[in-house]
């Protein structure tokens, strides 16, 4: 096989031989610990969808917790996210990955966070975040996952820029 049909199925073998993320919510994400949200089981008032508490486990056999917040304003396009670690283990510190994944009634995620924080025995780590997409009234489920970060710090960093290229495409 010669000339440009050869480099036609190079091209296609190469693509299909690849892994990207895609942008299809959470197949990608591995070891997390998740919860999906059905958008119609938030509570809706005046444009703004209020998701209920993600409040879970990072480490199974520990006093240790993430708690996330979700409220929607649909009619800007925006997201509020409010994650707050808690480990109430005096003798444990910990990487954590939290990630929330918020996706159309097909799949596709819409938006997508990622943190991966490191945290101290009896620490508190509380912030907030603000996120924008044009889309985000076909939002149809929210995905939130977390887990411990075993391989440390930046673990599943570059999954998560993949999948954001995957979501601006």
């Amino acid at each position: 096989m010669k000339g440009p049909p050869a480099i036609v199925a190079i091209i296609l073998l190469a693509l299909c031989a690849a892994h990207p993320a895609l942008a299809d919510g959470r197949a990608d994400w591995h070891d997390y610990a998740w919860k999906a949200v059905e958008i119609e089981t938030c509570t809706a008032a005046a444009g703004v969808v209020t998701c209920p508490l993600y409040h879970q486990k990072w480490d199974w056999k520990r006093n240790q917790w993430v708690d996330i917040e979700i409220a929607m304003d649909l009619r800007t396009g925006t997201l509020q996210l409010s994650q707050r670690l808690t480990n109430n283990d005096s003798h444990d510190d910990d990487y954590v990955c939290v990630t929330a994944l918020v996706l159309d009634a097909a799949g596709l995620n819409l938006l997508a966070h990622h943190q991966n924080w490191h945290i101290d025995a009896g620490q508190v780590i509380s912030k907030s975040f603000t996120y924008a997409s044009p889309e985000l009234a076909k939002a149809a489920s929210v995905h939130i996952g977390s887990k411990q970060c075993r391989k440390g710090a930046g673990q599943d960093d570059a999954l998560y820029a993949r999948v954001l290229a995957g979501i601006q495409n």
